[in-house]
């Protein structure tokens, strides 16, 4: 196991309720707050008023930003930090999912810079000397960044989706109750289920030896197998939705990481560039890609698949058990699995694989070429 350090700094409040505790968290940082949300759907779901009366409550003033899409964009961003400026906002409250909470992390940071947010995602700029407090009320249960210092914007234009990861992004307080996620719609519940999969695969198959998280992770899949059909076909169901968000959370607040340099992530890389190039949900693309992934790269990851296929399915299940299974759990949760099951037909192929080198996807310990990704391609198609 390697040397690593631990360090997580945000408080996280989960169950019932747990709202209340916004405005006296948030009071402590300033009385004005800039409230970006995404299209709209937690004004109808009741959410953003439960927010705006705790805050209230607190003689907090705020402002509403709207309009973050499900794969955010840096020029959104932009305006935001512009919004915030304006407004001479003392935090920033990000609610909903994944995508409003990554651009808020990049407000936070914007609010002192000079330059564009995306010089920090390009590396044009280095990281933040300050950054607004950030306190999240989560929607979707999927991303993990509530509890983490990462997030990912893309460039439409010129087909870009990256990452960027720096301490002062970590969320300083964020709030996960159960019953905020049961308005979500079964495919973005199974798109978020996949997600949180897909990032415990990726610190899964790290090369790196970390027995510990090694077997969490492998126990992260089985519940994750157990309640996510549940929490897909019933979204009113309290444990199912408590155990699917609390399962996001831990897959990539860093508890998988200990050990390790990082997870491998060449799926996810990939799979930015079917969101870049076709708007397709996140954790949608993902479940394209993994199985593919799997079997592709199946004779070096022979060994941890035997691991993991016991350890979910049971003793004696072997790699091609374990991908099958995972195959027919896509299937279960209604996400897709190949890519004309998105519409995207082979005559989109060149494309795809254009963008793939001129971003020059890759993972961290397997390493992916132009055969690589033609051969994974055909596996999608």
């Amino acid at each position: 196991m390697l040397n690593f350090t631990a360090f997580n700094p945000t408080r996280l409040h989960f169950g019932k309720g747990v709202i209340e505790k916004l405005g006296p968290d948030a009071a402590a940082a300033g009385k004005k707050a800039l409230i970006i949300i995404g299209k709209g759907s937690v004004k109808t779901n009741g959410i953003l008023s439960k927010v705006t009366t705790a805050l209230e409550k607190n003689n907090i003033h705020w402002q509403l930003f709207e309009g973050i899409k499900s794969n955010p964009e840096f020029e959104d961003a932009d305006k935001a930090v512009a919004a915030a400026k304006n407004f001479e906002a003392e935090m920033i409250v990000a609610v909903g999912g994944g995508s409003v909470i990554d651009t808020a992390k990049a407000v936070c940071a914007g609010f002192y810079a000079e330059h564009s947010v995306w010089a920090f995602f390009d590396g044009k700029a280095t990281g933040p000397v300050h950054a607004l407090p950030l306190f999240v009320v989560l929607t979707l249960a999927a991303t993990g960044t509530e509890m983490n210092r990462f997030s990912v914007l893309q460039d439409t234009k010129n087909k870009h989706k990256r990452g960027w990861g720096h301490e002062k992004l970590f969320p300083l307080v964020s709030y996960l109750d159960p019953e905020f996620t049961y308005s979500v719609p079964p495919s973005y519940t199974a798109y978020g289920v996949a997600d949180m999969l897909a990032h415990t695969f990726e610190l899964y198959f790290s090369t790196d030896p970390a027995p510990l998280s090694d077997l969490f992770a492998t126990d992260v899949v089985k519940l994750g197998f157990r309640y996510g059909p549940q929490a897909v076909k019933d979204g009113n169901n309290y444990e199912a939705r408590a155990n699917i968000l609390w399962l996001s959370t831990i897959a990539l607040n860093g508890s998988l990481q200990a050990g390790k340099r990082t997870g491998d992530f060449g799926v996810h890389s990939f799979e930015h560039v079917l969101s870049v190039l076709f708007d397709i949900p996140h954790g949608a693309g993902l479940s394209i890609v993994y199985p593919a992934w799997l079997k592709y790269f199946k004779p070096q990851i022979n060994d941890k698949l035997v691991v993991l296929a016991e350890r979910v399915l049971g003793p004696g299940k072997n790699a091609d058990d374990f991908i099958a299974a995972l195959e027919n759990f896509y299937d279960e949760i209604k996400t897709p699995k190949r890519l004309s099951d998105w519409g995207i037909k082979e005559d989109k192929h060149s494309l795809i694989l254009e963008t793939l080198e001129m971003n020059r996807v890759k993972g961290a310990f397997f390493n992916m070429k132009t055969a690589d990704y033609e051969a994974l391609l055909a596996l999608m198609a």
